[in-house]
């Protein structure tokens, strides 16, 4: 399961490396996918929950800078912030404890 975590948290981090103003608006999906995947097999937290936030809304307004034809200093600059955030969550994550399976 950690696995797939660490998957998640990487497909969004080369989503946000590779996002290009072609596919700007997929990324705000991309991020809350992702998230809300984490948090299907996370125990709620405030850490958590902040962290995520962050990411999310990191990452869109990094899309809405690609989309809306920013320069690029300041792109670059909301995709670093973006990168950055989505690294604090992969730390997040290790501190973070696992939902107990429901049983049938």
């Amino acid at each position: 399961m950690k696995d797939l975590l660490a998957r998640d948290i990487e497909a969004l981090r080369v989503d946000v490396l590779k996002a290009g103003v072609l596919n700007a608006k997929a990324l705000q999906e991309s991020a809350e996918s992702h998230v809300a995947h984490l948090h299907d097999v996370l125990r709620e937290s405030r850490e958590l929950h902040e962290a995520s936030f962050q990411v999310v809304n990191d990452t869109i307004g990094f899309a809405k800078l690609l989309y809306g034809h920013a320069g690029i200093a300041e792109s670059e600059q909301a995709r670093r912030t973006a990168l950055a955030a989505i690294d604090r969550l992969a730390g997040v994550l290790g501190r973070c404890e696992w939902r107990e399976a429901s049983s049938p």
